[in-house]
This record gives structure tokens, C-alpha cells and sequence, in this order.
């Protein structure tokens, strides 16, 4: 499992990955460091619309995590050699977890400091807040990750399949459909800030942080196991 990881890791970490990363990850932060140059800042409620649930957990955070993704398989398939891993002996659920777990450190590392860094300029210095969005950023990565490190397994269309359900499920319906934030990961992100600090996104309705927790634990835990049955079932290139 060691060894799956760290190969995982060394194709998360490329530079043409990395670059993209950071140039996806910076913008919140020189976005918000811009705003607060003018001398009439825009209150905490804009702030929160527009750079933290729009462009932080609506587009950032998905972006960053359909490219970091790919390292687990998608590369692989791409590149037909996923047959070297699944014809070892190991179980399934023992390839996917180190996968899952390599594509996930690397932007939950940035995208977490990120997001603390930006809510800690953007909220002048309040720690509660800082630490409401830092545990939110670091719930959409882990969710996002799974998400689409099961999809690269589904479909070889993964990226713009991702890139779809980014604009129109997390940017359209989820916004603006009733009842559709409750599948959606921008969505849930939000509800654990709020229910980790309640004065964050107070205008708003949000699930219940246990059940926002609750939920979150069912979905990545169902989608591992879906990983893990696609890959024992798949034909693998």
C-alpha cells in the first residue's frame, strides 16, 4: 500500500499539476487581498456569496480536485498499464485506499491553507471563522476526490463529464433548484461552515452539521465502495 501511495503522489506531484493547482488556489486569496485594497470593503455577507461559496467551494476547490484526481486512475487508463497494478495479488479495497489517499493529500494540504489564509484576511483576523472554512475547504476536497476518483473509473469522458456536473449541478441547480443542495458537495461544504461557526452564512437555510457530517461519511465511504467494485469488475486496459 506504501509503495501505491507514493507512486500515486509522484504523479499528483507534477509540475505541470502543481502549477495548476497553485494558480487555481491563489486566486480566492489575490481576489480578496484586492477587494480589501479599496477603502470601501464590501460587507462579510458578499464576501461570503461570491468568494467563499462561489468561487472557493463552487469552482476552486472541484477544479483543483478534477485534476488532482486523475493521478489515481485516469492516468493509468490513459495510459493502459492499470493492468500492472490490478494483476497483483492484493485485495481491491488495498489499491484504491493508498490511490484515494494520494490524490487526496496533496490539495487538501494547499486548498486547506487557502482557504484558512483567505478567511483569515477576508474575516480580519477572526480565528472561529478562519477555522469554519479551513474544516469546510478540507470536507469538499475529501468529498470532490472521491467523487471523481470513482468517475475516472466509470467513464473514460471523466474530465468533461467533471467538467458538466461543475457548471451546471454545482454552479446552476444547486444554487438555484430547491432541494438539489442537498447532493451537492459546494452545498455541504457551506453547511459545515456555517454549522461550525453559525454566524457564518446565517442569511441562508442549511442541513444540521450532524446531519451534514452524517451524510458526508455515507457518500465517501459509498463511493470508496463503488471504486473498489468497479475496479474487481472493470476490464482493466
Amino acid at each position: 500500500m506504501k509503495s501505491l501511495f507514493l507512486l500515486t503522489l509522484r504523479r499528483v506531484l507534477t509540475p505541470s499539476r502543481l502549477l495548476m493547482l497553485g494558480g487555481l488556489a491563489l486566486a480566492p486569496f489575490a481576489v480578496t487581498s484586492l477587494i480589501l485594497l479599496f477603502p470601501d470593503a464590501p460587507p462579510v455577507r458578499i464576501f461570503e456569496d461570491f468568494i467563499l461559496n462561489t468561487l472557493l467551494a463552487g469552482a476552486i476547490i472541484p477544479l483543483a480536485t478534477l485534476a488532482t484526481a486523475r493521478a489515481a486512475f485516469g492516468d493509468e487508463i490513459s495510459d493502459r498499464t492499470l493492468a500492472n497494478v490490478t494483476l497483483t495479488p492484493y485485495p481491491r479495497w488495498r489499491i484504491v485506499l493508498p490511490k484515494l489517499a494520494g490524490v487526496v493529500s496533496v490539495p487538501v494540504v494547499v486548498l486547506g491553507a487557502i482557504a484558512c489564509l483567505t478567511s483569515y484576511v477576508g474575516y480580519g483576523a477572526d480565528l472561529p471563522a478562519t477555522w469554519a472554512v479551513t474544516v469546510g475547504a478540507v470536507v469538499a476536497v475529501v468529498l470532490y476526490c472521491s467523487l471523481f476518483t470513482w468517475l475516472d473509473l466509470v467513464t473514460p469522458h471523466a474530465v468533461g463529464i467533471g467538467l458538466a456536473y461543475i457548471v451546471l449541478w454545482e454552479g446552476v441547480f444547486s444554487r438555484f433548484v430547491y432541494g438539489v443542495r442537498f447532493l451537492s458537495v459546494r452545498s455541504h461544504a457551506i453547511a459545515v461552515m456555517h454549522g461550525t461557526d453559525e454566524r457564518r452564512f446565517a442569511a441562508g437555510e442549511h442541513t444540521a452539521l450532524s446531519l451534514t457530517i452524517i451524510a458526508a461519511v455515507v457518500v465517501m465511504a459509498g463511493l470508496f465502495l463503488l471504486s473498489v467494485r468497479r475496479l474487481r469488475t472493470m476490464d482493466s486496459p
